[in-house]
């Protein structure tokens, strides 16, 4: 093995450490919490014993990543104006896309939260 395939070697598996890190304490702070990103850091030079330069470059790629992964969850629900219209539209908030299906095709747990939201509250 030459010095520049284990340099990639050692980066890619920091990366993928500091990937977990991510993952493991994101429930844990806002979201883009720059305190997660702090940390991340800190353990990847203190536990991990990266270089400090390296850990937040690694820690950015691993941000990054976890980004892109995690705004691909973006998904919402357009229920329409009618209680039981037999069609509603999921909305990919990343590209802004709406797309219309058979509301048979839900889970019974979304279709109660439409009917919940549906009822008129009392005053």
């Amino acid at each position: 093995m030459n010095h520049e395939q284990l340099t990639h070697d050692y980066r890619s598996s920091m990366q993928r450490a500091a990937f977990a890190y991510l993952q493991r304490h994101e429930a844990q702070y806002l979201v883009n919490s720059d305190l997660l990103y702090d940390n991340c850091v800190r353990h990847m030079t203190t536990a991990l014993e990266v270089p400090v330069f390296m850990a937040q470059q690694l820690v950015h790629n691993a941000w990054t990543e976890l980004q892109v992964i995690n705004q691909r969850k973006c998904i919402s629900v357009d229920w329409g104006n009618s209680p039981g219209s037999s069609v509603v539209h999921l909305i990919d908030m990343r590209a802004d896309l709406r797309y219309p299906i058979p509301a048979r095709l839900l889970p019974q747990t979304l279709l109660a939260q439409r009917d919940s939201a549906h009822k008129p509250h009392p005053q």
